[in-house]
């Protein structure tokens, strides 16, 4: 089945912040941790949060009764009264978790209230947004969920009117109308935030591209449910579900395309766990040949055989970039040993990975036997090579080997580790990126140097340099998508560490860097002229970068395939241009 994922579906900024703010709480500070009231409307992220120990506390401890802990404020944000109260019950921190957005939209209530102006607030009543935008009104508020209620409000001379930030915006048009036929000039703030504007734009154009919409999200929550009023207003089909278990296969089976959008509550990995089960219903009209060919390209990445050439196309390319023969035994060695590491340290590093990768867990899960088989006899094989090319090699990848596999695996002495916070070498920020980095570029560059025996200072340090940044580029990439569920299991990557901004300008400065070295390398004298050629995958990485942070494609197998064929093409290019030299 074709499925279209709309570019705006999942965490909004509000949202993610307030996450972000909870889970880091939850690894890095001691004592009970509660949210007031459910942090975002999804019970799926609610029971997330709990198993890490972050509980929904519906009523505020009266005062002094708590000794310490900490308070978290949802994103919804609350009365300014409650703030207070929650510091005078004896919570030691107190943690805004407001969004930013709904925090703007109080104190423009606040600046009419006290110039004595009537705030007509725009919403759902009972909605927790809303009772604490209320709040912020100093007794002069009003709600109205729709354009029928305002007949029902009191005479007023000086009307404000604002709007709850995912309310739709053709209710917000229709209550302003019959606002200002009843009381005349209103001054009106469109308060509905820009991220709800583009997925009720967003969800509208889906549905008159495809033949049905699947909107993902707890139904409990408005925003969500106002996605699926929105699709199903536009005449297609229209399924709310909350999880890939609520899908109804035999309809959707009737479509030709799908459209996939989310509530601005939904996490990432949720998502992706609709995609795939959506990816994997064959359509009745589709055709057998494009469908098996994509679950065979799927099989090839997620089982890490298509990342593993990519290592074997480095090397031919780095092989050549030092001006060395290429050699059958090199290549193996390198798709031997990435295959093994990449195997084995999922398998060890598998927490991750439900939350950000829920379709490779789910092929992991499956095909165990298999792939842990296929890890530790590839481990061998890589070591049976470099064994051939003699002993220097084979001490290198043999050490590389014991480090990889301790990656994971906690080796830091318990008193150490109650010093520094670290168990694992994979618990060092940022260690994961660069330990992979420097991992390919000493396989793909270092060793053909060391087993052939010439050795060009500059063209090794080129070669070098152009696997390291390239991996370096690619893990760094995924990482920025990863990041929710990096951030739910406690890993620091890089985007966590730096942020995710500071991280993207990071790599464009690294992409670019590397492209105007290998540009310059051959104009120098210092490198063959295949240089120019290499700078082709180093585009096509960034071109990746571009398609998948648009959101012009969706994250998944095909996504990471196309990235990883930029490791072929540098082999292939390197191949062609050996040939016609």
């Amino acid at each position: 089945m074709k499925v279209r994922l709309a570019r705006t579906a999942g965490f909004c900024m509000g949202v993610r912040r307030a996450m972000e703010l909870a889970l880091t709480t939850a690894h890095g500070r001691p004592g009970d941790i509660h949210t007031y009231g459910p942090l975002i409307h999804n019970p799926q992220v609610l029971d997330l949060l709990a198993g890490k120990g972050i509980r929904v506390m519906d009523e505020i401890p009266p005062p002094g009764s708590r000794q310490g802990g900490t308070a978290i404020i949802r994103a919804h944000g609350v009365p300014p009264e409650d703030k207070q109260r929650l510091k005078q019950a004896g919570f030691s921190r107190v943690v805004d978790g407001t969004c930013p957005r709904v925090v703007k939209v109080q104190a423009i209530i606040r600046r009419a209230a006290r110039r004595g102006a009537a705030v007509v607030i725009v919403g759902d009543a009972d909605h927790p947004e809303v009772v604490g935008l209320k709040a912020h009104a100093e007794g002069r508020g009003l709600v109205v969920s729709g354009p029928a209620e305002v007949a029902d409000l009191p005479p007023l001379s000086q009307v404000v009117a604002v709007a709850q930030t995912t309310q739709s915006q053709a209710t917000f048009t229709r209550v302003i109308e019959e606002l200002e036929r009843r009381f005349g000039q209103v001054e009106v703030h469109d308060t509905i935030c820009e991220a709800t504007h583009r997925r009720q734009d967003e969800v509208l154009r889906l549905a008159s591209e495809v033949d049905g919409v699947v909107v993902v999200g707890g139904k409990q929550s408005g925003n969500t449910k106002r996605l699926a009023q929105l699709a199903s207003q536009s005449g297609r089909p229209a399924f709310l579900v909350e999880t890939e278990a609520d899908l109804d296969r035999a309809q959707l089976a009737r479509l030709g395309s799908v459209g996939v959008t989310a509530g601005a509550s939904t996490p990432n990995w949720m998502i992706k766990k609709v995609v795939r089960e959506l990816g994997a219903i064959r359509s009745q009209g589709q055709a057998r040949l494009p469908f098996w060919l994509s679950r065979v390209f799927r099989f090839l990445v997620r089982s890490q055989v298509l990342v593993a050439g990519g290592a074997a196309g480095m090397t031919v390319a780095s092989s050549l970039l030092q001006e060395h023969q290429p050699s059958l035994t090199l290549v193996g060695v390198a798709f031997f040993y990435i295959y093994a590491m990449h195997i084995l340290n999922h398998f060890l590093d598998k927490e991750a990975g439900q939350y950000n990768e829920p379709d490779r867990a789910q092929f992991l899960a499956k095909h165990q036997g298999f792939l842990i088989g296929s890890g530790v006899l590839s481990a061998v094989a890589a070591l049976f090579l470099c064994a051939m090319l003699g002993t220097v090699p084979f001490v290198l990848v043999l050490v590389m080997s014991a480090l990889g596999l301790l990656y994971s695996v906690p080796v830091i002495p318990p008193r150490l580790e109650r010093r520094i916070g670290i168990h694992s070498l994979k618990d060092i920020p940022g260690s994961k990126t660069i330990s992979a980095a420097l991992a390919w570029a000493v396989i793909v560059a270092v060793l053909p140097a060391l087993a052939v025996g010439g050795f060009h200072p500059f063209s090794a340090a080129l070669a070098f340099v152009y696997a390291l940044v390239m991996v370096f580029v690619r893990c760094a990439f995924f990482d920025i998508l990863d990041v929710q569920g990096d951030l739910i299991v406690g890993k620091e990557t890089i985007p966590i560490v730096l942020g995710e901004a500071k991280t993207r300008r990071l790599l464009l400065a690294l992409i670019v860097g590397l492209a105007l070295l290998l540009a310059l390398a051959p104009l120098l004298g210092l490198a063959p002229a295949l240089a120019w050629a290499l700078i082709l995958p180093v585009a096509g990485l960034a071109a990746m970068q571009v398609v998948l942070m648009r959101g012009l494609m969706m994250p998944g197998a095909a996504s990471e395939g196309l990235v990883d064929l930029n490791f072929w093409l540098a082999g292939a290019l390197a191949l062609t241009w050996a040939l016609a030299n």
